[in-house]
């Protein structure tokens, strides 16, 4: 699998999936009318069943982040072309630049926007915090008019979502198992001879750093910014869990499961950010690292060597299984293709499964029509990929039946099918492995239904009662961490002073909290 969200991702998510049509992703019927609950449809027939009340025209406001695209309003038309004689609505692509768009929707949900439908997530624009302030429906009612949807999505993912039992948006399923690793351009791998399967764990990237560093002046030796930060966006490769959102203090360890712990106040994240401050003063990050929000343009352009990528399938996975793998670099510009090695084997978490979700507004006035267009966008192979990928022929060419190459200069290019619906409707781009298809895209499907469990898979923190506190501790957060994490600024002088900072600001109120609801939790499901 290529792309990991950003998160980007986390951003994670950060790698772009394989595809297949489920039961229930056949060719739409007309939905022009009401809709009321009924059996889950045939196989072939996703769509909403019809009743004799014509649908009244909408439109819809949909909001989520990528890079600005030049080319939006041809992908909105197109969208709009193909939902409009199923719902009878049109939707409004609003399209938020990664930096901007978690103060963006702060502003929105602040200003009571009657906007429609939102991307939110467990670690960005923070989709608990977010359900704990009202700012989205709940959906357990119009999610059950939709078998085929709610089927096509594991239940471990709907369980990830749920805040005191209820739903408040729907999740992707898409590569969420989290196994984590790093990705190298295969050409600096090869020149330099370098043994890119040997790294079992972070600080053993640093003499490939140093090679680079010394030998390639023109790349940047590790990719770092405020959406890929591995403390927050790969908790396990450093043995912790991440319970609520990655940011807020309160961590469980793999081996323990138990115990709620500040990570900040962990040996893991000293021994972190004093690596990340010699990795920083010897130049393998860009300068501005600290405040950087997103790594795009340095993507695109092939100029990071090195990177962290949350890796389900890596390339040595790939080969043995029969496939010809080009990486996941290969997926921001065909021209460079890597090597992706995993070394933190696959975990589901509770932050992975609620990693990427679309939740639709409180103050929306037409709900049950943004779940309508949920549906299709979870259902409808056309209507997905028309979103993911743009028209055809202008944003991608097709090349086999479930394969594309993209056009980089077409103007629409937001390499996100982990961002929308169901990612098993996905085309295949540049960054999947070629060979066999339908076997690489069932390693992908088998691994995320299969994957093991978290201690805390299910667990959902409620941060209502510290809703105080967690606004302090993220306001210390926002000051010091991230020029912590990227080696900005000397630990041995700030680390003290940002963790009183998080105690001054109420850290320890909120483990307590995080460990009586997790105590409860546990009592229950045994």
């Amino acid at each position: 699998m290529n792309r990991t969200k950003k998160m980007a991702k986390t951003l994670g998510v950060l790698s772009l999936g394989f595809s297949i049509a489920l039961a229930g992703c056949g060719k739409q019927t007309d939905t022009t009318t009401t809709t009321t609950a009924t059996p889950a449809p045939k196989a072939t027939d996703a769509a909403v069943q019809p009743t004799a009340t014509p649908l009244a025209p909408v439109e819809l406001t949909y909001y989520f982040p990528n890079s600005p695209q030049k080319d939006l309003q041809t992908v909105e038309d197109a969208v709009n072309k193909l939902i409009q004689p199923k719902i009878n609505a049109k939707v409004h692509l609003k399209l938020i630049d990664w930096g901007a768009y978690e103060e963006k929707m702060k502003v929105v949900m602040a200003s009571g926007e009657p906007y429609d439908l939102v991307w939110t997530a467990g670690n960005f624009n923070n989709y608990f915090q977010n359900v704990a302030n009202g700012a989205y429906a709940p959906l357990d009612e119009l999610i059950a008019k939709y078998p085929a949807m709610k089927s096509g999505i594991p239940d471990m993912f709907w369980n990830a979502v749920k805040v005191k039992g209820k739903i408040y948006g729907v999740p992707v399923f898409q590569q969420s198992t989290a196994g984590y690793g790093y990705e190298i351009q295969k050409a600096v791998a090869d020149k330099y001879k370098i043994d890119w399967k040997s790294v079992t764990k972070l600080s053993d990237l640093t003499p490939f750093l140093e090679t680079v560093k010394k030998n390639e002046p023109n790349l940047i030796p590790w990719e770092y910014s405020q959406q890929i930060d591995p403390f927050l966006t790969a908790p396990p490769m450093f043995g912790m869990e991440t319970l609520g959102d990655p940011k807020t203090p309160g961590d469980l360890y793999l081996k323990d499961g138990g115990k709620v712990v500040n990570q900040y106040e962990t040996p893991e994240f000293k021994a972190y950010v004093t690596m990340m401050r010699d990795w920083y003063t010897k130049g393998y990050l860009r300068k501005d690292a600290a405040t950087l929000k997103e790594t795009a343009a340095d993507r695109k352009a092939g100029k990071n060597a090195l990177m962290m990528g949350q890796i389900d399938i890596d390339s040595i996975a790939s080969v043995e299984a029969g496939l010809t793998p080009s990486g996941r670099m290969s997926s921001f510009n065909p021209d460079i293709q890597s090597y992706d090695f995993q070394f933190v084997k696959p975990l589901l978490t509770t932050d992975k499964a609620s990693a990427t979700i679309t939740a639709i507004s409180a103050n929306s006035p037409n709900k049950e029509r943004a779940m309508m267009f949920l549906n299709l966008l979870n259902t409808d192979k056309e209507v997905y990929n028309t979103l993911v990928w743009g028209v055809e022929g202008k944003h991608y060419k097709k090349v086999d039946v479930n394969r594309i190459e993209t056009n980089k200069d077409g103007g629409y290019q937001i390499f996100a099918p982990w961002e929308f619906g169901n990612m098993t409707l996905t085309y295949l781009s540049e960054g999947d492995a070629k060979g066999n298809d339908q076997k690489s895209m069932q390693m992908w499907i088998d691994l995320n239904k299969n994957a093991k469990p978290s201690n805390a898979l299910g667990f959902v923190f409620d941060f209502t009662p510290v809703k105080a506190e967690k606004a302090n501790t993220d306001a210390a957060i926002a000051e010091l961490y991230y020029a912590l994490a990227s080696g900005s600024i000397d630990p041995d002088k700030y680390l003290p002073q940002f963790i009183d900072k998080l105690k001054q600001a109420g850290s320890d109120k909120i483990i307590a909290e995080k460990q009586k609801q997790l105590d409860a939790w546990k009592a229950t499901n045994k």
